[in-house]
């Protein structure tokens, strides 16, 4: 056997579960109204630089839904900013992404290389992605919406 190669990726269920939870948690406490508004305006300010963040809700189902997320801000012209649409499963209190600049259905594990060069761990690094940026809002983010 060769000793160069990497050991396989294996999905860590456990960790998974619990970063799906805490998005879930962090995005309730952004949008405390997500149950009767569908359209939420979030305002960043990092050091010099602004931002709008827009969530619209897509789709509502009894356990799940699903909103889109747009951001515009003045970061310069080399930073292209993602969008992505966040699925929140209600009855579990889980949210994750399910598409990133319009590419939807990650796969758990990938193979590596594959045709669209994505990591084996692609969907465990996008629900990382999606936490961080959840932190991100939360401590920079700010609205103009009056809480009722």
């Amino acid at each position: 056997m060769n000793k160069n190669l990497k050991p396989r990726y294996r999905t860590n269920l456990v960790k998974q579960q619990s970063l799906c939870e805490s998005s879930f948690h962090k995005l309730r406490h952004l949008l405390p109204e997500l149950d009767n508004q569908d359209n939420f305006q979030l305002k960043l300010h990092y050091q010099k630089h602004t931002g709008v963040v827009e969530f619209q809700v897509v789709s509502r189902a009894p356990f799940t839904l699903e909103l889109d997320v747009s951001i515009q801000a003045d970061w310069g012209q080399w930073l292209d900013m993602p969008s992505f649409r966040i699925r929140a499963y209600q009855d579990v209190r889980m949210a994750e992404i399910v598409s990133m600049n319009r590419e939807r259905n990650f796969e758990a594990l990938y193979d590596y290389p594959n045709q669209k060069m994505h990591q084996p761990d692609e969907k465990a690094q996008l629900n990382q992605l999606l936490a961080e940026w959840l932190n991100f809002c939360l401590a920079h983010g700010f609205s103009d919406q009056k809480v009722v």
